[in-house]
């Protein structure tokens, strides 16, 4: 049964018609009565009956209809199709029957103190004082109220109203028969809830008005789980500065201000302003305008032909689970991108996406018939990998209409929908952070506080840039956005992703007798040209990509290199982009399964190309590899990559060698291999270090399967007992000793498998502390526990303390045994942030060669884009670097040396000289290949040489490159640079 037309009252004033409103003085009793009567509440209904008459279902109808301002009928109708009236609408209402009846109309959160009332008929005088008890302040006719001052709740039910200088200290509800609205609220507080009937959504206007919730009351609303947490419904005059920020620019920069990448990383052309002329409040409703500007728009960075309004709630609001949704219509248009989406408060796992994103919706202007809904996760940039599908509108109907768009996200699984019909559900994922051994523990990424953004771009990845069809402005609307909290049931628990073994069909691409999963990598097979979209690949055998959208183009050929095949490309045109010119074979490949890539490739000169294994256009180009960028130079070099697909089996997946927007340089592949490899290594358990040169896995306890307890072993005797957890919300590892045994070696917390060399020295730092004063013993041993290489007893207390153990190794021990020995002793043990490195590793003190370029460009490679004309060259020592074009880039002119071995903890001293014919900036970063940056600084030059002298901290045990940056400028110049010195601070003290 429906609810009947608006939700009435939020009370404050506990409801009780078991013992009704009763005033110690009549006379008091009689003004109230009085005071109703003269606002219409007893029309209609028979004037010669006095106060004490009882009351017909009809005549309460006829009293609630006046309250409302709405018809009896209609009270009536829906009480009897309630069940409320038990015999007919003439015969006397009860009590309880009375509070059924507005119970019914009232939400649910605000009746749980009502009582049942009495079966005692129901009087005038009881349901006056009734409403009169509820409402404080009664707004029945157009006008405009000013300065007033209610202790209670309000109540509006006629159009035309006008709140001004007043305060409300209850709720204030608007009900339907205030249609057809025209309701304004000017420097008006509510310090509870605004009700709005969802007939006035978009029918009131607030100006400068404090108004703590607004809900709007939907009478054909069924009963949900959800209940509503924060929203917006868009009734100010202006943007709510409370729930909205603006993102400004076109670039993504760092937190010094320093640009990253141009197009927010997606190669978006507009300006985000936080202009009224790009984002405002309108009917009700948030518009967020693209606009086409007669003039461009600058900043240091750039000039862009377009501006729009990119608003989100970063620090203002943010949530952990919940649904999340906004009703909203799109612009139709060839590049456009209109998205509704949600990034993490805090990137608490690292850089995009490890730390996840959740796409609600976003759609390409182009086609207006579908939307997409996706979740950006896996490690770090290019290594990222996503999952999603599109909806697909009933014929009709499209997103230039309103829709409601939204998630229902809960702990492993996340649900998408549109208008309330559910299209996708996904509930695997991950998140793998630099230096990890293991993915982080499931549900993570999606386990942590995400915030709201809304956003209107032009051009891009997802549906290209605009051209002539395109029309200006292009108009986002949004009616409101929502977010709940689920409070009908309990969220679900998450639920460790299970992969099934697939096997390949039998219709599927096999893999050759030798295992290759690549045919025909002899080359003796005709390549497909795929330069339409319409052209058809080759499902077998290899297909060159140059699609027209990327301008790239080129032809390729077979060509042996001392007697082996290789698949030539040369270039004609490298295009805008990486994929404008592709060499691409399909293959079949299985969920969970992992798969190790091996060919041969070169150039005639040093030029990059990218490859990866990714899905096709069906699966949105998905990586599934992680970009792979390769380094090529005039040798023949073999280059190798492994990669587990943890998303869907797919048949059509597609090897991808991207030669574009690299230059013109050719470039040759061969001996090309992709082989299944699941299980190769997992009998071996002796583990590496990790990237950064850690060999404790997981001892930041938040990695692996849900347990969080990956790669540790509890071991207790026969004396003590023991259990380890690791919870979600601490995630440090806690020993729960229940029985503590006689000896601290009766309960050991172990890990194995750690490489230990012999005359190394190594440093063990870990946090810990215990549920009360107690000693442990931390131990290294052989892997069959016999040979003790360290033994150190540490004291913990009730505070969490980090502590140390140095040690150096007796002898070689491949698969040594870290032990914490907590026995012996009551209290549990906690530990955290467990960390072990070779500290007696040799430092290189001057990892940088060849600075004074005394032997030439011998360690030095150059890299001149495209967009850019320069030369290199050097005389005397000196490096010279002539400019004629400078690009579009900073780093379309760059210079680099690679491969720098730099330590962790350790200082490093960067100095060299540099100047330029014409005075500019020029960019020094040091970076690792994942262009994570443990340097950058911007120098001024000159004509005059000057000596620039850096220190900096490294964070990592990484290799990294030293790039000096001179792109940008297009203006005709030279710039010098010499005596680059890359050294250890103080490095004699390490000699």
């Amino acid at each position: 049964m429906k609810k009947l037309l608006v939700v009435l009252l939020t009370l404050t004033v506990v409801f009780q018609v078991m013992s009704l409103p009763v005033y110690a003085e009549n006379d008091k009793a009689d003004e109230r009565v009085e005071y109703w009567k003269d606002r219409g509440l007893l029309a209609e209904l028979n004037q010669n009956k006095n106060e004490n008459a009882e009351m017909t279902y009809a005549e309460y109808a006829v009293l609630l209809g006046n309250l409302f301002n709405i018809s009896s009928e209609r009270i009536l109708e829906f009480s009897k199709d309630a069940g409320f009236i038990e015999k007919n609408e003439k015969a006397a209402i009860k009590q309880a029957a009375a509070v059924n009846i507005l119970q019914s109309l009232l939400p649910e959160s605000f009746t749980s103190e009502w009582e049942e009332g009495s079966n005692h008929p129901l009087k005038r005088i009881d349901a006056i004082l009734m409403v009169d008890s509820l409402i404080q302040g009664y707004f029945y006719k157009q006008w405009t109220y000013a300065d007033q001052h209610i202790k209670g709740n309000a109540w509006i039910n006629h159009s035309d109203v006008s709140l001004e200088n007043t305060s409300i200290n209850g709720d204030l509800f608007i009900t339907e028969g205030a249609d057809p609205g025209n309701i304004i609220l000017k420097n008006t507080k509510v310090s509870g809830t605004l009700y709005i009937d969802e007939k006035l959504q978009n029918k009131v206007k607030s100006v400068n008005s404090d108004l703590n919730k607004v809900v709007i009351v939907d009478a054909d609303q069924k009963e949900s789980d959800w209940s509503l947490v924060w929203s917006d419904e868009f009734i100010s005059s202006e943007i709510d500065q409370s729930k909205w920020s603006h993102d400004t620019g076109n670039w993504l920069v760092d937190e010094n201000g320093e640009g990253i990448s141009p197009g927010w990383g997606n190669n978006e052309l507009q300006y985000y302003t936080d202009s009224s002329d790009n984002s405002y409040i309108e009917d009700g409703k948030l518009v967020i305008e693209a606009k086409e500007e007669e003039e461009p728009v600058s900043d240091s960075f750039g000039s862009y032909d377009y501006t729009s309004a990119k608003l989100t709630s970063k620090g203002l609001f943010s949530q952990k689970y919940g649904k999340f949704e906004a009703r909203m219509k799109l612009p139709e248009g060839q590049g456009y991108w209109p998205a509704f989406w949600m990034m993490p408060e805090d990137g608490v796992y690292g850089d995009w996406p490890v730390s996840g994103e959740i796409d609600i919706m976003e759609a390409a202007g182009k086609d207006t018939s579908k939307i997409g809904g996706t979740i950006h996760y896996g490690e770090e940039y290019p290594n990222n990998t996503y999952k999603g599908t599109e909806y697909h509108f009933p014929e009709g109907e499209d997103y230039t209409d309103f829709h409601t768009y939204s998630v229902e996200w809960e702990p492993g699984e996340i649900r998408w929908y549109v208008d309330g019909e559910l299209y996708q559900t996904l509930d695997n994922w991950f998140g793998k952070g630099m230096n990890q051994s293991d993915k982080y523990a499931f549900p993570a990424p999606f386990d942590q506080e995400f915030y709201l953004i809304m956003n209107l771009a032009v051009g891009g990845w997802y549906g290209g840039n605009p051209d002539e069809s395109t029309e200006f402005p292009g108009k986002m609307e949004v009616d409101y956005v929502r977010a709940y909290e689920l409070t009908g049931r309990d969220y679900k628990e998450p639920v460790e992703p299970v992969v099934v073994k697939d096997e390949l069909p039998e219709d599927a691409k096999q893999p050759l007798e030798d295992g290759n999963l690549i045919y025909d990598n002899e080359y003796n097979e005709p390549f497909t040209i795929i330069d339409q979209h319409e052209d058809t690949f080759n499902e077998n055998y290899w297909n060159l990509v140059q699609l027209p959208d990327f301008q790239g183009n080129g032809t390729i050929e077979k060509e042996e290199l001392d007697g082996i095949p290789f698949a030539k490309t040369n270039v004609g045109n490298p295009g805008n982009a990486l994929w404008s010119l592709q060499l691409i074979q399909k293959l079949a490949i299985l969920e969970g399964n992992t798969y190790r890539v091996t060919f041969d490739a070169k150039s005639d000169t040093n030029r990059n190309m990218m490859t990866k294994i990714s899905g096709g256009e069906e699966r949105g180009f998905a990586n599934y590899s992680g970009e792979k960028t390769i380094e090529l130079s005039d040798q023949v070099q073999s280059y190798e990559y492994t990669f587990t697909l943890n998303q869907d089996t797919d048949l059509g997946a597609r090897i991808e060698f991207n030669m574009g927007s690299n230059g013109t340089a050719p470039v040759w592949i061969g001996n090309v291999r992709v082989e299944n490899i699941t299980g190769e290594y997992e009998e071996n358990n002796s583990k590496p270090p990790l990237a950064d040169g850690n060999l404790i896995y997981n001892g930041t306890f938040d990695q692996g399967d849900m347990t969080r307890t990956s790669y540790w072993e509890l071991v207790t005797s026969e004396q003590s007992y023991a259990e380890m957890s690791v919870s979600e919300e601490q995630r440090e590892m806690q020993v729960d000793i229940l029985k503590e045994g006689v000896n601290p070696e009766d309960v050991q917390l172990k890990q194995s498998g750690i490489p230990l060399e012999k005359g190394e020295d190594y440093e063990l730092t870990f946090n810990a502390r215990a549920e009360q004063n107690k000693t442990i013993e931390v131990d290294l041993v052989s892997e069959d526990g016999r040979e003790i290489y360290k033994s150190e007893a540490i004291t913990l207390t009730e505070e969490m303390e980090n502590h140390t153990v140095e040690f150096t190794m007796p002898e070689s021990a491949p698969k040594g045994q870290l032990t914490f020995m907590v026995g012996g002793q009551p209290g549990d043990v906690y530990l955290d942030n467990v960390r072990m490195i070779q500290t007696s590793s040799d430092i290189e003190l001057y990892p940088l060669k060849n600075g004074d370029f005394s032997s030439g460009l011998d360690h030095w490679t150059e890299y001149i884009h495209f967009d850019a004309q320069a030369n290199v060259s050097t005389d005397e020592g000196v490096l010279n670097v002539d400019i004629q074009e400078g690009g579009n880039e900073a780093w379309s002119v760059l210079m680099e040396q690679k491969g720098l071995s730099l330590s962790k903890g350790i200082t490093y001293v960067l100095s060299f000289d540099a100047s330029s014919s014409v005075a500019r900036d020029i960019e020094v970063t040091l970076e690792n290949d994942n262009y994570h940056r443990y340097f950058n600084e911007v120098v001024a030059v000159n004509e005059d040489k000057q000596r620039f002298d850096f220190e900096f901290d490294m964070t990592a045990d990484d290799q990294a490159s030293l790039k000096f940056l001179m792109g940008k400028l297009s203006k005709e110049h030279d710039i010098t640079i010499d005596n680059v010195v890359l050294e250890v601070k103080n490095a004699s003290e390490y000699e």
